[in-house]
């Protein structure tokens, strides 16, 4: 193996990953000779790290890789967010599974860690990348995030892991399926839904046909409401995955310079019966609305739970997401050969 194969790599390994920090951050430094390998435990471990890395320029960095979840991801995104001054471009970044959804990653095109790293090792010069847009939300610079049931059901899967910490099916994606129909829907039967009002804060607005046609909509301006009714799920993204290959947001590639928002409203036993299509992204689906816009408030009847990149944050009574003016170039896993 040649003894520099990550040479310019920069490799930030979550320590409270899943599937373990220590161990897994040797792995990668045997795996790829060269390579810079640091694990850290918080946000600010994570920007001294970055200064120091950005003290001499970007010039020899070929990317930045985040090992972990789609928290550690959004770590790294924000971090860079705070070390590189605005107007000025993120070195390559990328994203090694490690965590449980692993929404960025596979979305990237990622696989298994040790086949991304065996990739890596195989290729030299600049990694080939895909331009990524983000999106804000509540201060927060993300790819995905949503109020309702998906948060919800990711604050009772956080809880069942806690409880039964040994368990593999727990932090599995049946994990998220129990967790869903054990503690989520049960909670949902006995609050009900939400209402909400969608206001669009942004200009020009698109929607999508049947036929998967994107029409623009026409009369929508800053102030335009697009919805006003019950909600079970509601939230905005740019990136297509979920986690667990749930395509939360099959759309959301289509228009790289809008923010797919997406609202889906059903009871809940009507929603259980809708999962498979639900994961698959299927298109049309009763109770699915799609649009694309820049910038979009959600005002909720009450309280509702929020998940900003896969992670529960609390309840809230009004968000909002806008398109970041940030973007990213985004290691390609396709054009490494792991299509």
């Amino acid at each position: 193996m040649n003894t520099v194969s990550g040479k310019g790599l920069y490799i930030l390994v979550n320590a409270n990953a899943k599937r373990g920090g220590r161990r897994i951050a040797v792995q990668i430094a045997r795996a790829l000779p060269g390579a810079t390998v640091r694990l850290t435990r918080s946000i600010q471990e994570v920007e001294g790290w970055l200064r120091t890395v950005l003290a001499n320029g970007t010039s020899s960095i070929r990317c930045i890789l985040s090992a972990g979840g789609d928290g550690s991801a959004v770590t790294l995104l924000n971090a860079l967010d705070r070390v590189v001054p605005k107007g000025k471009p993120f070195p390559p970044i990328g994203a090694l599974p490690l965590g449980t959804g692993n929404a960025w990653a596979h979305a990237l095109g990622a696989r298994k860690l040790d086949a991304c790293v065996r990739a890596l090792a195989k290729h030299h010069g600049p990694v080939p990348t895909r331009r990524y847009s983000l999106l804000e939300c509540d201060g927060v610079l993300t790819f995905f995030g949503g109020c309702g049931w998906d948060a919800q059901v990711l604050d009772d899967y956080r809880q069942q892991v806690e409880q039964s910490p040994s368990s593999r099916i727990a932090k599995s994606v049946w994990g998220y399926v129990t967790a869903m129909l054990t503690r989520t829907v049960p909670k949902t039967l006995l609050h009900g839904r939400p209402r909400v009002i969608i206001e669009n804060l942004g200009d020009e607005v698109y929607v999508i046909d049947e036929g998967y046609r994107l029409k623009r909509l026409e009369g929508a301006r800053r102030g335009t409401i697009l919805y006003d009714g019950m909600a079970s799920v509601a939230g905005a993204a740019t990136c297509p995955e979920f986690g667990y290959g749930f395509k939360a947001y099959p759309f959301a590639e289509r228009l790289l310079d809008l923010l797919n928002v997406r609202l889906y409203d059903q009871k809940a036993l009507s929603a259980v019966y809708d999962i498979p299509k639900l994961w698959r992204g299927q298109h049309p689906l009763e109770g699915m609305q799609d649009w694309f816009a820049t910038e979009i408030r959600m005002t909720f009847s009450r309280p509702v739970p929020l998940q900003i990149g896969g992670e529960a944050v609390g309840s809230r009574l009004t968000v909002e997401f806008k398109k970041s003016d940030r973007s990213v170039d985004a290691l390609d896993w396709r054009m490494l050969g792991l299509a």
